[in-house]
């Protein structure tokens, strides 16, 4: 009964996580397609895919647009396993950051409370490459009504 319990919690868990991962990603994918189309707006419409989306991603975005659970792991970490990828790399560096920043500032504050305000920040830039941005861009200027 108690494996039983374990799997179904785990199974739980699981598809909580994916949920909240498509939210995310909804929400990343809205705030991306207004960035690239500010940035047509402001070229006059005037600009290639390639320079709509090369502007775009470095614009602010609205948050890093991770599972609250992403922050507290990165946190913990402590930059001791950062990623291969560039922009992985250049996110969770971010985030080390801002977290010995807040620290700085605030000793007493908990690794869970320091990732609640990192989450509710703005992050400097989209952190997805240029290729993958134009091929998003493409796929949300198809699915637009």
């Amino acid at each position: 009964m108690l494996l039983f319990t374990l799997i179904v919690r785990y199974f739980c868990i699981e598809i909580y996580v994916r949920m909240a991962e498509l939210f995310y990603k909804d929400d990343k994918n809205r705030d991306f397609l207004l960035a690239c189309e500010a940035v047509r707006v402001e070229s006059g419409y005037h600009m290639s895919v390639a320079d709509i989306v090369s502007l775009a991603i470095l614009r602010p975005a609205k948050s890093f647009y991770l599972h609250p659970r992403e922050y507290s792991k990165i946190i913990k970490g402590s930059g001791r396993c950062l990623p291969d990828n560039y922009l992985k790399r250049a996110l969770h560096l971010e985030i080390l950051r801002r977290h010995d920043e807040i620290k700085l500032r605030f000793p007493t504050l908990k690794t869970h409370e320091i990732a609640k305000i990192i989450e509710n920040q703005q992050a400097p830039r989209f952190y997805i490459s240029e290729k993958r941005a134009a091929n998003l861009y493409y796929d949300l200027l198809k699915k637009k009504p």
